[in-house]
């Protein structure tokens, strides 16, 4: 018996570190773009990336090239999958492939062309303004109810990536815990360039259905995100021929809604928790009903940024940046104006992020000229300036993991992208990723698993952060 006890605990002990380095994994699924059905374009917890120990954790892990241009990935929790347990992200590219990748390893899982099936004659070649092939990024299902964030941030203590180890005066950081593997497969979503919805099997990246038509074939879609059931896009800048608007899919019949917003082109979308479609145009901001997208209020005025949901005291707001450089903070379901602040000299970006630091006080972050621009909220959903961050190029629209705040100078063809961390709360320099990436980026970025993805124009795919032990 004494044998047989020592047998065991020997065994215990050394799966121990096996199971940390197998389970205990930080951050959550990045569904679509901006992260969730609110864009906050957050990963609210980890367990290896926080501003205690960003300079050390994150490091240049691996780089994959894939054909076409990469668009922002998504990605997934834990799979148990015919080849066993897997870590995949999944992402589209501009020649209509997408590809599933163990972000683990950097090595390809499947890859899937989905092939043009229109009356349309295909565009090869693009313009910056509408650009060819598949332009949307690929979705999982999302929640419209996002998760409270954890009172312990993680990765705060002796060393990068020590869960449970808290400095002087921290809270220790939850111990890693055995998540639940998805069993079943979930749906992958694309929009090819024929303006076809796939819905592909998470693990092999065939369609589970037959492909549905969608939106005209050769229009410049993006904003793609699937929630309860229903696929929602946007169509901008008149491209194909294709009228700008939003429009939905309900996959149950394959039904199509469309808003169309005439000559004003669509920024962006973002959805309040009861499933109100808010839009941001070249004109005005309007609520829609989900599925059927009927008008339910409208703000007018030009705007430049996706809009982005956020809660407050119980109350939800939606948040959007002006063509005059004005951040302007609306109430979710009235759009009657709260607050509308200067974001300073300089153009702002194509979209925002938020996050809640560990007094629960919410920060949203804007790029804006070459800057990243921080900004504190009140209870009351008004907006007061906080800091701003050193001069970067051409900065990419900000993410928020666990605190840090990541931005990419997106570079150009003579000056490469660099990858940038900053202090959430104070704006201090973190890290950067040097000279990692030999050219520019025409895309957003993206986390997940306490790893920053960044895609580059000669479709390459680069992942920076925390190397876990059996990396």
């Amino acid at each position: 018996m004494k044998i047989h006890a020592l047998c065991a605990a020997l065994m215990i002990s050394s799966f121990a570190p096996f199971a940390h380095a197998q389970f205990g994994r930080g951050g959550g699924d990045w569904s679509a773009v901006g992260g969730d059905a609110q864009r906050a374009a957050a990963v609210r917890t980890d367990a290896h990336i926080s501003p205690e120990n960003a300079a050390t954790t994150m490091q240049f892990l691996w780089k994959l090239k894939l054909n076409g241009t990469p668009s922002v990935p998504a990605v997934s929790g834990r799979l148990i999958t015919y080849k066993g347990f897997k870590d995949l992200m999944y992402i589209g590219t501009s020649a209509d492939y997408v590809y599933s990748i163990d972000h683990t390893l950097g090595k390809v899982f499947w890859e899937t062309h989905l092939p043009y099936d229109s009356l349309l004659i295909p565009v090869k070649t693009g313009t910056a303004t509408c650009p060819a092939g598949m332009t949307a990024s690929v979705s999982l299902a999302a929640s419209l109810a996002p998760p409270d964030p954890a009172a312990a941030r993680g990765g705060r203590g002796r060393g990068p990536g020590m869960p449970g180890a808290a400095g002087r005066g921290m809270a220790a950081a939850p111990a890693p815990t055995l998540p639940r593997p998805k069993r079943n497969p979930g749906d992958v979503y694309a929009v090819s360039s024929d303006g076809l919805i796939h819905e592909l099997n998470q693990h092999t990246g065939a369609d589970l259905v037959p492909a549905a038509r969608f939106i005209r074939g050769n229009a410049k879609v993006h904003d793609v995100i699937s929630i309860s059931n229903v696929v929602y896009a946007v169509t901008s800048d008149g491209c194909g021929g294709a009228p700008n608007g939003v429009w939905s899919v309900d996959l149950a019949d394959n039904m199509v809604n469309e808003y169309k917003t005439g000559d004003a082109s669509v920024l962006g979308v973002a959805f309040a928790t009861d499933g109100t479609v808010l839009a941001t145009t070249t004109e005005g901001l309007v609520s829609l009903e989900p599925k059927t997208l009927k008008m339910k209020q409208q703000h007018p005025g030009a705007f430049s940024t996706t809009p982005m949901v956020f809660k407050e005291k119980d109350k939800e707001y939606v948040v959007a940046g002006s063509a005059d450089g004005h951040l302007i903070v609306m109430d979710a379901m009235s759009l009657a104006v709260v607050s509308d602040v200067s974001a300073g000299a300089g153009k702002l970006g194509a979209s925002l992020a938020t996050w809640q630091d560990a007094d629960k006080k919410r920060w949203i972050f804007a790029p804006r000229g070459n800057n990243i621009v921080a900004f504190k909220v009140g209870d009351d959903g008004t907006l007061q300036q906080g800091w701003t961050s050193r001069e970067i190029m051409s900065p990419a629209p900000p993410i928020v993991d666990n605190g840090v705040v990541f931005a990419l100078a997106s570079g150009n063809r003579t000056s490469p992208a660099v990858l940038y961390a900053f202090n959430g709360e104070t704006g201090k320099d973190l890290w950067n990723s040097g000279k990692s990436i030999p050219t520019y980026s025409v895309t957003g970025i993206a986390a997940g698993a306490s790893k920053v993805f960044v895609s580059t124009h000669d479709g390459t795919l680069y992942a920076f952060g925390y190397m876990l032990p059996r990396e």
